[in-house]
């Protein structure tokens, strides 16, 4: 029998959000607050710069290190070289650009948050990445001339634009002939184990995915946006990599502080709302995973393509 949640009606938008279902703004009749990470428009706070600005740091600490997995998957499928120009659009604390630089002769880092950007340049300094060039701009509206690179990719940025259509455009734009790009999207909750116990310990099963889910979770609609941008030789393909969890104390402080919906629900909570929240979301956990370290796999789509 499926545990209530002792904060179900406190949890339940941030459980829409992680589904890729959206979640409102944190916006009052007087307007959103100067301080407050939600966006002001109707396109969902992961659209937000602020939003992104506000985990950054719990994202580099918490999050890179197992977005990194994916990454190594997406340059493995790549042709990449010493000459190669490439340009990573949402690219956070530089999870791929990081991977990239050795191999490449330049790197264009393209993101709107700039507390992703200041995590990003403290990690170029340390690894003496001269060939990293930090651009604090919109993924919809890119400041680079046409043709500019050999390589784009937007690892889980791209899923989140309010226009996918002009952020798809702009990719295509800015490569050269024959270039390639790579977009990755998250797969349905309901079909990656680590997702869905987050979305569980925070109150509600995710639904099996729908036949045709609207955005880029279904492989489908990624293949196709892709290729109405003027890609070709698009191909989608299921990617699994999974998370090693020690104790239901540190992965829980793990996705709270690394994990954007997460991180913003506790921002939203009065202090009383979180606690119950966070003990019916450990409970869960530690009754989901009675034999540790346990490992929970996660699922990303990932579309390679070439410009004609």
């Amino acid at each position: 029998m499926r545990r209530e949640p002792a904060a179900k009606q406190e949890s339940r938008p941030a459980i829409r959000w992680l589904a890729n279902e959206g979640l409102p703004g944190r916006h009052g009749a007087a307007g959103p607050r100067a301080d407050d990470p939600a966006p002001a428009s109707n396109a969902g706070p992961l659209a937000s710069a602020a939003s992104w600005t506000f985990v950054a740091d719990g994202y580099d600490e918490s999050t890179r290190p197992f977005l990194e997995t994916f990454s190594r998957s997406v340059l493995e499928r790549l042709h990449l070289g010493p000459r190669s120009d490439v340009i990573d659009i949402a690219c956070g604390p530089g999870t791929t650009a990081l991977l990239l630089s050795p191999r490449v002769r330049h790197v264009a880092c393209v993101d709107f948050s700039e507390g992703m950007l200041r995590r990003l340049r403290r990690h170029i300094d340390r690894a003496g990445a001269s060939n990293i060039e930090p651009c604090r701009a919109d993924g919809q509206a890119l400041p680079f001339a046409h043709a500019s690179f050999d390589v784009g990719l937007s690892m889980f940025g791209l899923m989140f634009f309010p226009d996918r259509a002009k952020g798809f455009g702009e990719l295509h734009r800015v490569l050269r002939p024959g270039g390639e790009a790579a977009v990755s999207s998250w797969a349905p909750a309901g079909q990656s184990p680590l997702l869905r116990l987050v979305v569980e310990a925070l109150g509600e099963p995710p639904a099996e995915s729908p036949p045709a889910a609207p955005g880029l979770e279904n492989p489908a609609v990624l293949e196709r946006e892709m290729t109405e941008a003027g890609f070709m030789d698009v191909r989608v393909e299921p990617v699994s990599h999974a998370m090693t969890v020690t104790d239901v104390e540190s992965f829980w402080h793990g996705m709270v502080r690394g994990v954007a919906p997460i991180a913003l629900l506790k921002h939203k909570a009065s202090p009383r709302q979180w606690a119950r929240t966070e003990a019916a979301a450990k409970a869960h956990i530690a009754g989901a995973l009675p034999e540790l370290p346990a490992l929970l796999p996660s699922v990303a789509y990932l579309a390679v393509g070439r410009k004609p």
